[in-house]
């Protein structure tokens, strides 16, 4: 058998690995484009040519294979169903999607309401240092009075007079 032959140089085919390894071949997809997985090709006499994955890659990026997955690997086919095993199961890949869906939601609402908490806290900064910086008109001379005194102690200062 191909597959074992396959097996016996520590690669194997995509969906040996998403039966062994208890994924769906989508899932190993995903991860060879987003380049955690090398895939090695094989091209048999004939036939088109189809991706094969190191054993050991696998591991690294998926874990050892459960022990439940692997048992049924070896187990004769019980019942009369007509799915074939292979097929990973819809409702967990869906199930598991909407986890992570859900997961990502909460953690994208927690930025969210840091980054809110944050932005309220800087304007009122901002309209604290705008309080600071705004002058105070409640001084008793005209602010033409105190243009002219000032501009009288600039002109003093730079004649050198110390009144």
């Amino acid at each position: 058998m191909a597959g074992n032959h396959l097996e016996q140089h520590g690669r194997i085919s995509i969906t040996e690995a998403a039966r062994v390894f208890g994924i769906s071949t989508n899932t190993i997809r995903r991860r060879v484009k987003k380049g955690q997985i090398t895939p090695f090709q094989r091209s048999l006499h004939g036939e088109r040519p189809r991706y094969v994955f190191d054993i050991s890659d696998l591991v690294r990026v998926f874990g050892e294979p459960d022990a439940i997955v692997r048992d049924r690997k070896l187990a004769p086919q019980q019942g009369d169903s007509d799915v074939p095993q292979n097929v990973p199961n819809l409702k967990e890949t869906e199930n598991k999607d909407i986890f992570e869906a859900t997961a990502s939601l909460e953690s994208l609402r927690r930025d969210h309401d840091v980054l809110k908490a944050k932005f309220e806290a800087q304007s009122k900064h901002l309209q604290d240092l705008q309080l600071l910086l705004t002058p105070r008109l409640t001084h008793s001379d005209p602010i033409g009075h105190r243009a002219a005194r000032y501009l009288g102690e600039i002109a003093r200062a730079f004649k050198g007079d110390k009144n």
